[in-house]
């Protein structure tokens, strides 16, 4: 294959990060109860880990990114809530298994986006994992 189509993805919150994330949080607020700080000072401590979790889960599943493209002549875009397309500048890739985790720049801001097996397509994936990995770097 001499060259791969546009990719594009509809970002919406992964379910597994969140349910990660959400044992992540309970567990951490669990912590400050097995210390040997007064019962006051731990379940205060405890209720702020929570609200601080919960509050930082709620903004990771509310992400600024609507919609990502990347076309064919390595130019990515983005689709922002309450605004246009704007063009973008891919800052970083990771692939973890079968996950693509970005970091992208455009003019009034940034954003980062997962992208697991349940937000997006399998084919769009692995097509999107085969291009990265194919990319070289700037």
């Amino acid at each position: 294959m001499t060259s791969a189509p546009g990719t594009g993805f509809d970002i919406r919150p992964s379910a597994t990060l969140s349910r990660f994330g959400a044992g992540i949080v309970a567990l951490a607020t669990m912590a400050p109860l097995f210390t040997g700080l007064p019962r006051t000072i731990a379940w205060m401590a405890a209720a702020a880990i929570a609200w601080h979790g919960c509050w930082r889960i709620m903004s990771f599943r509310r992400s600024a990114i609507v919609s990502l493209r990347w076309t064919l002549d390595d130019a990515w875009s983005v689709r922002v809530r309450g605004g246009g397309e704007r063009p973008a500048d891919l800052k970083d890739a990771r692939i973890f298994g079968t996950s693509v985790f970005l970091h992208l720049r455009w003019r009034d801001g940034e954003g980062r986006v997962a992208l697991l097996p349940d937000n997006a397509p399998a084919d769009d994936l692995r097509l999107l994992r085969a291009r990265l990995s194919t990319r070289q770097a700037p």
